[in-house]
């Protein structure tokens, strides 16, 4: 057994920390776990090590949040994403928002206290621009969001088709895997498929679904439901032709159309050009399809790269629209002239919506919701 030291402030929590190394195993960590629980010790609560951490200032909310997405990340991506967060991408980011909207309360302020002026001490023009600077960052975090949210989760890419059109041996051939049954039988795919993958560093949840077709048999037409269902809900469709009379039955985008079998003699024409002609058989066709599913499904992302800040929780989505919500009531409060201390008061509410999101006054119940899908200890 090892034990080492890390006195506060300058450990993980801040407090006073002693680690404990053992061998490993299962039964010897559980019964050095215990022999401290017989003397007095208990056990951590999911996440407590870290929530330790964000009360005693060591961490901001957002960054405890990163810390939990870094252990559960399943892809390049989510790692990467997940450790600009925790080196405060996010939070440098909130921070310089929520100071600009302090300045721009600051000069209202002003307005307030010396109403005597004949046109205000701060011209009106300078008020708009500084509004409009705000508006503009909070928008631009707020347009990540679809894809960031994306990102967490895994886009749900769901490959559908008429029967016996290559939706199962493409979705094995996405997966690297024999998942779902392949036969030259139509129809043999009965009910959804879901399964995990990493496509071009990109985590997605592929759906293999029954083909859709008019069926008069009671099984295949409850698969059909299910498939149509589940392309209610996607992120994203890949749509199987297997024949120039192919359409997809659904309005609803995104697609991408993809002719399968391509090794085949008699296969159509892949034009237009957005559509791709592939064959698990070859391999021919699948490097592409996987460029095209990352850069429909997270284009933005490939876009921003791993330099600006992306907003990745329903969390941070809801208290930035907030946030938009009273900047955007200060404005037209400002344009309908009334009085510069209500239009104040949006200002300031917009302050605490941003001091939510990064947790400078965070209550237990939000603490707990954060905390509460950690692992035990962390």
């Amino acid at each position: 057994m090892l034990a080492a030291c890390f006195p506060a402030p300058r450990s993980y929590t801040g407090e006073d920390v002693v680690e404990i190394s053992t061998h490993g195993g299962l039964v010897v960590p559980a019964a050095a776990v215990a022999a401290f629980v017989v003397a007095g010790a208990r056990l951590a609560e999911p996440g407590e090590f870290t929530r330790r951490a964000v009360l005693n200032g060591k961490m901001d909310l957002l960054q405890a949040e990163a810390t939990a997405d870094l252990i559960d990340a399943g892809s390049p991506a989510q790692r990467r994403r997940a450790l600009h967060q925790l080196e405060r991408g996010l939070s440098g980011r909130l921070a310089a928002l929520r100071q600009e909207v302090l300045e721009l309360e600051g000069l209202i302020a002003y307005d307030i206290d010396f109403p005597e002026e004949d046109e205000g001490p701060v011209s009106e023009a300078r008020v708009r621009g500084a509004w409009d600077v705000v508006r503009g960052r909070i928008s631009d975090l707020l347009r990540t969001a679809p894809e960031g949210e994306r990102l967490r989760e895994g886009a749900l890419l769901v490959i559908a088709g008429r029967p016996n059109a290559g939706k199962s041996s493409l979705f094995n051939a996405l997966l690297g895997t024999e998942r779902a049954i392949v036969t030259e039988i139509p129809g043999t795919t009965r009910d959804a498929i879901e399964a995990h993958a990493v496509i071009e560093g990109f985590p997605f949840r592929l759906i293999d679904t029954a083909g859709l077709r008019d069926s008069d048999e009671r099984v295949e037409r409850l698969g059909i439901e299910v498939s149509r269902k589940y392309l209610a809900a996607a992120d994203l469709v890949l749509f199987c032709r297997d024949s120039q009379d192919d359409e997809f039955p659904l309005d609803r985008a995104p697609v991408v159309e993809v002719v399968t079998k391509g090794d085949l003699a008699d296969r159509p024409s892949p034009r237009p050009p957005d559509r791709l002609s592939v064959s698990v058989v070859t391999g021919a066709g699948l490097d592409a399809l996987r460029k095209r599913l990352a850069e429909v499904a997270f284009g933005q992302l490939l876009a921003l790269g791993d330099v600006e800040p992306v907003v990745t929780r329903a969390r941070h989505r809801a208290a930035l629209e907030r946030a938009l919500t009273e900047i955007d009531a200060f404005g037209a409060a400002r344009a309908a002239g009334i009085d510069a201390a209500a239009t104040a008061t949006h200002l300031r509410a917009a302050v605490l919506a941003l001091d939510d999101l990064i947790g400078v006054v965070t209550p237990d119940d939000v603490l707990d919701r954060v905390f509460a899908t950690f692992c035990v200890g962390k």
